[in-house]
């Protein structure tokens, strides 16, 4: 059985997480996953009271069930079981139970992040509908589709402010900057965007290694406003998805962050059987959080106004009133990625009963 275990922790870990930053450990006592948040992996503005962390927890948890069940297991999930025990998510019992055949396991190393251009095509109406009806099965929130132009245009400036934001502000700028990786074979030692997971074309690529210097940025930024040329031609590529989609939750708890991403997980293996690449596009989002949060100083007052004009017309274009966004991405049909993050080996402590 304890073979079988460290398989199904290391399916659960092909799970996407904010940088790729991997915020997870394990703890195995005979047949208890005991799994639990690394809060400095993650201590950036995208992750305002850890909350893209327990996505990405939501993510890892869903892969650990339906891993469990190929290997013949009942996972029993209990989420925060022990409030005195600090950054325990979940425990998890497994019971031998009999095979299951489980389709999206095939697909748990298979799904990936695509940031590539989307090809002219929409997501057929029955794709929209098994998507939708794959989040509604959970039970445990809703997927919401757009893809009609006129969305998409107003979506796309809304998502796009994101970049405008890194490019201007000081903070997210050196943030984004320690966070790729140039070299393939550095990605083993750190967690992180290897830059061409990243897909900049060309020209883009020559203006990153440009930016990465904050006062020669903040030159051409007051000179020829580079943040907004960027931002623009961002904008451009996400009205041109073949749709747009956000999950929803109906309160803002931590239970509802982890339940958001077990039903992003589900959401994005379904799409990847589908052929369905997706791309998250959450910065807003969590920019909207720390405002909420009253973590506003970081950003000046003309990116404050920003945020919540750009939330506000996600939350308007989608219809939805009184829900929470934890995740907003792309869906459409790309070529395959330039490259793929690795996953770092996970961290596991054996306790012998």
């Amino acid at each position: 059985m304890q073979n079988e275990i460290e398989k199904i922790i290391e399916d659960g870990t092909f799970a996407p997480s904010g940088e790729n930053c991997q915020p997870w450990k394990f703890a195995v006592t005979g047949n208890k996953i005991s799994i639990f948040n690394i809060p400095e992996a993650d201590q950036s503005l995208y992750n305002y009271g850890q909350k893209g962390s327990l996505v990405a927890h939501g993510a890892l948890i869903e892969n650990i069930i339906i891993s469990s069940s190929n290997y013949g297991y009942e996972a029993n999930l209990e989420l925060f079981p022990k409030q005195n025990v600090s950054n325990l998510i979940a425990i998890i019992t497994l019971e031998k139970s009999s095979l299951k055949e489980e389709v999206l396991y095939a697909y748990l190393e298979k799904r990936h992040t695509n940031r590539k251009n989307h090809k002219a095509q929409k997501l057929t109406q029955d794709q929209k509908l098994v998507l939708i009806k794959t989040a509604e099965e959970t039970g445990l929130g809703e997927l919401k589709i757009v893809d009609d132009q006129t969305s998409l245009d107003i979506l796309g400036k809304a998502i796009a402010v994101n970049e405008e934001i890194i490019f201007e502000n000081k903070e997210l700028h050196n943030f984004f900057y320690e966070h790729i990786i140039w070299k393939e074979e550095d990605q083993h030692r750190a967690r992180g965007f290897y830059i061409k997971t990243l897909e900049f074309l060309p020209h883009q690529l020559k203006g990153v290694r440009v930016f990465k210097k904050w006062l020669i940025l903040k030159i051409l930024n007051k000179i020829f406003k580079v943040s907004r040329m960027i931002a623009k031609e961002n904008a451009e590529k996400y009205s041109k998805s073949g749709a747009l989609a956000i999950v929803t939750v109906k309160e803002n708890n931590s239970k509802d962050y982890v339940n958001a991403g077990r039903i992003t997980e589900r959401v994005w293996l379904k799409a990847t059987q589908l052929g369905i690449s997706v791309h998250p596009c959450t910065g807003v989002l969590y920019f909207m959080e720390n405002l909420k949060g009253g973590n506003s100083s970081t950003f000046s007052k003309e990116h404050q106004e920003a945020i919540k004009t750009a939330y506000s017309n996600i939350v308007k274009t989608f219809g939805i009133e009184g829900e929470t966004i934890p995740m907003l991405f792309r869906l459409g049909f790309a070529d395959e990625p330039s490259a793929r993050a690795m996953r770092m080996k996970p961290i596991i402590s054996i306790n012998y009963d």
